[in-house]
């Protein structure tokens, strides 16, 4: 007789991680996790199991402090997290699941992330991550603040052809830029995160806004809620945002540009 699908899947989960890693992770919510895989098929429960891994990597040695995940944000992981096939979803919601840990296992704000997480497409999340990156290169040691008073001086102009290159487009999809492009920045700036003020287009109206460009592109700016999905992504929730700055994150994602080509800020 073949095993219950809720040993299975908890197995499969296991092979992922360390010696009694879903239980170091979740603490008493992993009494929950049986009854969440009941219906997911194989494929979900090995995503899952990415996210896990992902999650007790960037855990690091705190993964030994005892702590615990609340039971609402590995429902909203489970629920939103098992379809992702994307690498850097499975990234993001590890980093959900790792920012959730704490000692008194009440931090629910996760589970709110991790549904803006899935309301995001690859392509919004994939530009999320390299904007965001980009902010974290070229204003590092600036001595600014992500703060609402220091923003409009992170605005920055990205050229199309750093942008391109950074998304790694396929042949069909680069015959449809205008909807993407449409889709991507018209979809963050609805989802809050890029600042009020961005446009793209032709060199001729970009330099408008930047008298340096010398292509077409995008100028945008950080908000203060994209800073925050970005720290949650890399398990550092409990940061304040400036912590965005800080060498000490470590922000480099297996496969992805560390930041856009050619981008540069518009107010140097």
């Amino acid at each position: 007789m073949p095993e219950p699908l809720t040993t299975v899947g908890l197995g499969a989960i296991a092979a992922y991680l360390g010696k009694d890693g879903i239980q170091k992770i979740l603490g008493p919510t992993a009494d929950y996790l049986g009854e969440g895989l009941r219906n997911f098929t194989q494929k979900r429960v090995e995503t899952i199991g990415r996210i896990f891994k992902n999650a007790e990597e960037k855990l690091g040695d705190r993964i030994e402090i005892a702590g615990e995940v609340p039971p609402k944000v590995l429902k909203t992981v489970l629920d939103e997290g098992s379809f992702s096939n994307d690498n850097l979803a499975v990234e993001y919601l590890g980093g959900v699941l790792a920012s959730s840990r704490t000692e008194q296992g009440r931090d629910d704000r996760g589970a709110r992330i991790a549904k803006i997480i899935d309301s995001l497409s690859t392509y919004q999340l994939r530009s999320h991550c390299l904007i965001y990156s980009t902010v974290r290169k070229l204003f590092s040691g600036k001595g600014l603040s992500i703060h609402m008073e220091d923003r409009p001086k992170m605005q920055i102009f990205i050229p199309y052809s750093g942008y391109l290159a950074a998304m790694e487009f396929s042949q069909t999809e680069l015959g449809q830029l205008d909807s993407f492009f449409s889709h991507v920045f018209v979809g963050l700036h609805g989802e809050n995160m890029l600042e009020s003020h961005w446009q793209y287009g032709s060199k001729e109206s970009i330099v408008k806004l930047y008298a340096g460009a010398t292509e077409g592109g995008i100028v945008c700016q950080p908000s203060s809620l994209g800073t925050e999905l970005f720290l949650w992504a890399f398990g550092q929730a409990d940061k304040p945002l400036n912590y965005i700055f800080n060498p000490q994150l470590n922000s480099l994602i297996a496969g992805m540009p560390s930041s856009i080509q050619g981008a540069c800020a518009t107010n140097s």
